[in-house]
């Protein structure tokens, strides 16, 4: 039975539903005006009233949840009175109210089939296309025939451009496969959509197959995370109601094994669909903040609640394993607590999670969205930092990096490349670095202490190969007098200017200390004490380093440096500690009897009352060094400190590189 998608405009072909029951195919060639429009009309709406949408996605389908499950943090905004609309008339739901009185459906097919970009395709805009796809029975009560039968000619021409896609490109998985099976599913009285299943379901098994490199292509862009675990969760429903493209059949002995073969198939797939959706469904999580809001979104609470309700989106996806997920996502919207419980004590998932290919990581010191959240996406040249305290975004956005060599800026010559990562009880760390002109190589290192709950921020400017020159000037300091100044010897070294902006999310202030250079970051309360650590503590003292607010609402951290340079900062948001006695200091490092300067490596101690923290970096190879009665061999090392029984607990050695 073709049907008048696949016809000439002139031709119509409809189904004729029998009182008795039976159905019979009338095909006759007939104008758009024909009766038998009406007829057809009247099949697909009561296919919707033999198998409601209720029973295949439950209770979601309310208000047409279901289909706006991520929109808004895709979109970057609340979804418009439009797709309110069109997604209560996918879902059945009442468009009665006086607030869609404006709503004219044939103007809106107009503007969203002129909206239609070709290529490259937006997921969001795929998106789109898919409620329209769901709408589309509902649509029969509000449209014209010719404009009916055009839309539907738009959404499977669009679905077609997007099978020539990389299989594990998100887009295939909303745009061939569930707009695929949403057609197949409520227009199957259409044999143009009823063959869509076949293919559709062989693009989502290709999707699921390739499931690390699908997932990283759904993490490249965070925004889009949450329409992706969405399109999984409407897909395993729909998979129990569509059914499959019958095999050929051959002989019955081979048709009997065909048959087992593919409910062991079929039960695979299901197991794959359900693995991909917990993973991200556990990325949602981690990504989730203040208020169920995404990291990097400036929406509210109120813009997301499609997502948070008792029809949402992230309670639902929980459903996919409560044993980890509930806890998880309850911690993640401040409604349930981990009481300071480790993952394993609980069944929650692990606190760090790291995508190397989509660039993306969360270090989060425990699940509870109490205890703060560091994400780090660094895809693109310049790196995006959010830094949540409790349920106070802090810093959120492009980190602008910028150095200057002799006063000559240098350029990134690559991409941002993950080169450690370690996580346990104790803390969460990553670095990374980024190759530039003459050879300067930016290093960035994130650390969490977890029980600690302090944060660690350094950026390094280093040389690919420490250079000749550079060497013959370090042995020359090491000759000279030990107790005179690193100036001598620097100056025939190339002057390094480095700075980066940490952009002040909305509602924090910065406040300074009158007389050091520390200062916090809060909003109606104190959230975070950041030190400078290789800036003096006193504000009268001269030093290379600075950290201050700028007029369009930035934190700026610069230093200069001969050589090569090391930029840290220290984070605490533990407000118990905030009136306590602090300092910190940049302690002596020493290599065989020999004092060494800053740019070959760096120590420091910081006291906040009785707690004690010892941080140490080289940047050059090295044999053992020696700082504050410790000597070890390493590219970085992290310890408590106890001044009282004068021992470390080591937190994390970074074993020395000397490549």
């Amino acid at each position: 039975m073709p049907d008048p998608s696949e016809s000439s405009p002139q031709a119509v072909a409809a189904v004729a539903a029998s009182t008795a029951g039976t159905d019979a195919v009338v095909l006759e060639e007939s104008p758009l005006t024909s009766a038998q429009w009406t007829t057809l009309r009247k099949r697909i709406l009561a296919d919707q009233e033999k198998q409601p949408i209720d029973v295949v996605f439950g209770d979601a389908v309310w208000r047409g949840t279901i289909y706006r499950w991520g929109a808004a943090t895709a979109l970057q905004t609340p979804c418009d009175i439009q797709t309110q609309w069109l997604t209560r008339t996918a879902t059945g739901a009442s468009t009665s109210g006086k607030r869609f009185r404006t709503i004219e459906p044939d103007v809106m097919v107009r503007r969203f089939q002129e909206s239609l970009i070709r290529s490259p395709a937006e997921l969001s805009e795929v998106w789109n296309v898919l409620v329209w796809s769901a709408a589309m029975p509902g649509l029969l009560q509000h449209l014209e025939e010719a404009d009916w039968w055009s839309l539907l000619g738009t959404i499977q021409d669009y679905r077609d451009g997007l099978l020539q896609c990389d299989p594990t490109d998100p887009a295939v998985l909303i745009g061939v496969a569930e707009i695929g099976l949403t057609l197949s599913h409520r227009l199957a009285a259409l044999p143009s959509c009823r063959r869509l299943a076949g293919s559709s379901i062989e693009a989502l098994k290709k999707w699921c197959e390739q499931d690390d490199l699908s997932v990283s292509a759904v993490l490249a862009q965070p925004h889009q995370c949450r329409l992706a675990l969405a399109s999984l969760l409407r897909l395993r429903r729909l998979l129990r109601f569509v059914p499959p493209p019958k095999p050929v059949k051959k002989t019955k002995q081979k048709d009997r094994k065909s048959k087992s073969k593919t409910s062991i198939g079929c039960s695979a797939f299901e197991k794959a669909i359900d693995e991909i959706a917990i993973e991200l469904t556990t990325w949602v999580a981690a990504l989730t903040g203040r208020g169920g809001v995404q990291a990097f979104s400036s929406l509210s609470e109120r813009d997301v609640q499609d997502d948070l309700g008792k029809h949402g989106l992230l309670i639902s996806a929980a459903e996919l394993d409560p044993e980890t997920l509930q806890p998880a996502i309850k911690a993640a919207l401040g409604t349930g607590q981990t009481k300071g419980r480790l993952a394993w004590q609980v069944s929650l998932p692990e606190a760090m999670l790291h995508d190397e290919e989509a660039k993306v990581v969360c270090l989060l010191p425990e699940w509870d969205v109490r205890r703060g959240r560091t994400v780090v996406e660094y895809a693109d040249r310049q790196s995006r930092l959010e830094w949540i305290a409790g349920k106070s975004t802090l810093i959120s956005g492009r980190c602008e990096t910028t150095i200057a060599i002799d006063g000559q800026p240098l350029e990134p010559l690559g991409d941002w490349v993950s080169t450690c990562e370690y996580t346990d009880d104790d803390v969460h760390y990553l670095e990374m670095e980024q190759l530039h002109e003459a050879g300067y190589i930016l290093q960035r290192q994130f650390m969490v202490l977890r029980e600690d709950r302090c944060c660690f921020f350094a950026d390094a400017i280093v040389r690919g190969q420490f250079h000749e020159e550079l060497r013959r000037a370090a042995d020359a300091r090491h000759d000279r007098d030990q107790g005179g100044s690193n100036d001598a010897a620097s100056v025939s070294l190339p002057l390094i200017d480095y700075q980066i902006r940490f952009p002040l999310a909305d509602g924090i202030a910065v406040e300074t200390e009158a007389e050091t250079t520390e200062l916090f970051l809060g909003d109606h309360r104190r959230r975070a004490l950041v030190l400078p650590l290789s800036a003096a503590e006193w504000k009268n003292s001269l030093s290379p380093t600075r950290l201050r607010e700028t007029e369009d609402r930035h934190l700026l951290l610069a230093s200069q440096g001969h050589g090569q340079l090391f930029v840290p900062l220290w984070v605490d948001v533990s407000r118990d500690r905030f009136s306590m006695k602090r300092t910190w200091r940049q302690l002596t490092v020493a290599e065989q009897l020999k004092l060494i300067p800053q740019r070959t490596a760096a120590a420091y101690r910081i006291q906040m009352g009785k707690a004690q923290w010892i941080v140490y970096r080289s940047m050059a190879a090295s044999g053992p060094r020696t700082f504050m009665g410790k000597q070890l061999i390493a590219d970085f090392y992290c310890a408590r400190f106890d001044a009282k029984e004068e021992s470390y607990e080591d937190l994390i050695t970074v074993e020395d590189n000397p490549s």
